[in-house]
């Protein structure tokens, strides 16, 4: 038999033929026990999660966290490898999974001690103001405009509300702005405050804002419009002589209409 350039006996490559033949078979003997190895070690206690615990302070899910949590450990991976190890548990599906089935937390951070122990240590949101879908029904958002949680019935005179003309169904976890849109009214009720002009609550609609102020009065002024602009009218026409002559003018009035470009419109509490 000829490999192109020595001559060989039958015999040399048949023998050659087996050499690697039980290379071959050493070779994968040897892989399938270092595979079963690792195997073996990945379910020794010592290289599992033992614990899990929620680090944070007054936190209001811990224990539904903490059972979350564990539940995600169960299992194996391909049936063989436990996904509770320390060194491949899932920690990216934890993070996702917590986050997303507890819309109370902002963030969270996974960290195993020298025990082994899974310590989860949270940031929940705090509520800035609430969202009311209905006379009854309100929940808490926060500097963001996330919905996180329904609120308890005394809250509504305590924190600013929104409300929305079309309630959003099933709240929590949603947004009803986005993050910019919800940001720039909060700055601009806050412009309003050097105004002297004290709000509590604000109307969303399709085309249109509604902030109400006092007792109840309300500024109107459209969705579309810059709010910079809308400030700077209504500042100007708050610094009327006309106006600044009737005392206490903002707490007597029914509405100001700022839906007409450079034109305040309103109209006095019968």
């Amino acid at each position: 038999v000829s490999s192109g350039r020595v001559l060989n006996s039958r015999e040399f490559y048949e023998k050659k033929k087996r050499r690697r033949h039980i290379q071959l078979i050493l070779l994968s003997v040897g892989f399938l026990a270092v595979l079963a190895s690792l195997v073996y070690l990945s379910r020794r206690e010592q290289f599992l999660i033992v614990e899990v615990t929620v680090l944070g302070e007054n936190v209001v899910d811990k224990e539904e966290i903490v059972q979350a949590a564990r539940s995600l450990l169960v299992g194996y991976y391909l049936w063989i490898i436990p996904r509770a190890n320390i060194v491949i548990y899932p920690r990216r599906t934890i993070e996702h999974s917590l986050l997303e089935e507890f819309p109370r937390l902002k963030s969270l951070d996974l960290n195993l001690d020298e025990q082994h122990k899974l310590l989860i240590t949270v940031e929940e949101r705090k509520p800035l103001a609430l969202y009311c879908a209905n006379i009854s029904d309100c929940f808490f958002l926060d500097e963001e405009g996330f919905i996180f949680a329904l609120a308890p019935s005394f809250s509504s005179g305590v924190y600013f509300v929104y409300a929305t003309e079309n309630p959003v169904l099933d709240p929590i976890g949603k947004r009803f702005m986005t993050i910019e849109e919800f940001e720039s009214l909060s700055r601009f009720k806050e412009t309003l405050t050097m105004l002297s002009i004290e709000s509590s609550a604000l109307g969303v609609g399709d085309s249109e804002y509604r902030l109400s102020i006092f007792d109840s009065g309300q500024i109107i002024w459209r969705r579309d419009s810059d709010l910079a602009l809308v400030r700077s009218n209504l500042e100007a026409f708050l610094s009327d002589n006309s106006i600044r002559a009737q005392e206490n003018f903002l707490e007597k009035i029914l509405y100001l209409d700022l839906r007409t470009e450079n034109k305040v419109f309103y109209k006095f509490k019968d």
